[in-house]
């Protein structure tokens, strides 16, 4: 089924959020990546104004200021969910297949794959932005 033009504003839209959700998964992805290494490769947690100062390493379970590992899981388990969100909306509003979304989705539990799927989507939807403005912009028949 064709995509409406009175839909472009809204993709463009969708698009824009998605950009902007899979850079800051990803980022929240490394930064997890990093607690975990502190933490198992370590026994270590990252801590911010506690005894350590303002930010700083202490070992694990003895955090007395704020325990910015956890910190950074959890935000990083709500950001992902509006993740998903902007996935599942571009995914509606271009209409494409469920694999595209299943590889959207992966973009956020894959490190630094989040950077590379978005490259590729962007890719994909302008040029699908740009055949459904040229059809547009064509005249009726």
């Amino acid at each position: 089924m064709p995509r409406p033009v009175q839909q472009i504003p809204q993709i463009r839209s969708a698009l824009a959020f998605y950009r902007v959700m899979a850079y800051v998964t990803g980022v929240l992805l490394l930064l997890v990546v990093v607690e975990m290494v502190a933490k198992y490769g370590f026994l270590m947690e990252i801590e911010a104004f506690g005894r350590s100062g303002v930010l700083g390493l202490v070992p694990d379970g003895t955090t007395t200021g704020v325990n910015l590992s956890r910190v950074v899981l959890i935000v990083h388990g709500w950001v992902y969910v509006v993740y998903l969100i902007s996935n599942f909306r571009l995914f509606l509003l271009l209409r494409w297949p469920f694999l595209r979304l299943l590889a959207m989705a992966a973009g956020g539990v894959v490190p630094l794959l989040s950077f590379f799927v978005e490259r590729r989507i962007h890719r994909i939807a302008e040029a699908e932005l740009a055949a459904l403005e040229q059809q547009a912009a064509a005249p009726s028949q």
